[in-house]
């Protein structure tokens, strides 16, 4: 996305995130950043999800703006 002008922000839940460095480096971008959040995600009571949300928005901001 980003190749083509358009801000994007990768979110990554914890178990993931060796998949989502090796995904960066493989298309050249080793020190891409992205949002790191809990594990897992359908098993987590929707307000936690909330929470979730709430608490990694500001990085995604950053990362978009960034």
């Amino acid at each position: 996305m980003e190749q083509f002008g358009i801000p994007a922000a990768v979110i990554c839940t914890e178990p993931f995130t060796s998949s989502g460095k090796a995904m960066a480096v493989a298309h050249g971008f080793p020190d891409y950043p992205f949002v790191v959040i809990p594990h897992p995600i359908n098993a987590t009571p929707y307000e936690l999800l909330d929470q979730w949300v709430e608490d990694c928005l500001p990085q995604v901001v950053r990362l978009l703006l960034g």
